[in-house]
């Protein structure tokens, strides 16, 4: 009688034999693929063919454990719907992102129009994500053109002490920051190697401990 250990690895060796063929990258793997590399890593099966995640990951998966855990992480950001539109489209993690509030279900919402995110569609699937793209990106340049031409600082001298005043000018804080932070999950989804990495990482902390708030945040915390 086989015992558990012996049937996960036969588990293991049907599903890698399978994906043989094709490299596991984000873009071409399915949903099925990185729920089952999920499962894999939360249940520890792999264990039964290699003593590290690490190891596994590029022994038998063929990419990094880094790679594999980006897979994992988009399965669990965006659900199979991602991948399946992936599959069909050249879609970049970033730019589903920005677009994902017009997806619904297993279709994307374009002019009115659902389109069933299939292998079929691809074509149409991939002119809506065009025009997508387009409108994102001309609705992202109006709001920091009006960020820049309206000049928080100015704002906030203006305000004064009204209680009204002060949210007016939180809420353009907020669009500011919420560009910012849009912005840098971008270039965060584009496939930046270690040293870009370090350099976002070193940006995004030089700016946040230039920030006043987060001076003022510590006095507030403070014991």
């Amino acid at each position: 009688m086989r015992d558990k250990k012996t049937d996960e690895a036969i588990d293991l060796g049907k599903w890698i034999g399978r994906r043989q063929a094709f490299a596991l990258v984000a873009g071409r793997c399915s949903a099925a693929d990185a729920g089952c590399i999920r499962k894999m890593r939360l249940e520890k099966t792999y264990l039964t063919l290699e003593r590290s995640w690490e190891r596994f990951c590029r022994q038998h998966l063929g990419v990094s454990r880094a790679w594999a855990d980006r897979i994992i992480g988009y399965l669990e950001e965006f659900g199979p719907t991602y991948f399946m539109l992936a599959q069909a489209t050249d879609i970049t993690p970033g730019e589903y992102r920005r677009i994902q509030g017009s997806v619904h279900g297993q279709a994307l919402l374009h002019a009115g129009e659902e389109i069933p995110i299939e292998a079929e569609n691809a074509g149409r699937l991939a002119v809506a994500i065009g025009e997508l793209r387009r409108a994102e990106k001309a609705a992202s340049d109006a709001g920091s053109r009006a960020s820049a031409e309206a000049g928080i600082d100015d704002a906030a001298e203006q305000a004064g002490t009204k209680s009204e005043d002060l949210n007016r000018v939180l809420d353009q804080l907020e669009r500011t920051l919420t560009a910012a932070v849009t912005e840098t999950g971008r270039v965060h989804g584009l496939r930046l190697d270690v040293a870009q990495i370090e350099r976002l990482q070193a940006i995004v902390l030089a700016q946040l401990q230039r920030m006043p708030m987060v001076q003022l945040m510590r006095i507030v915390v403070r014991p």
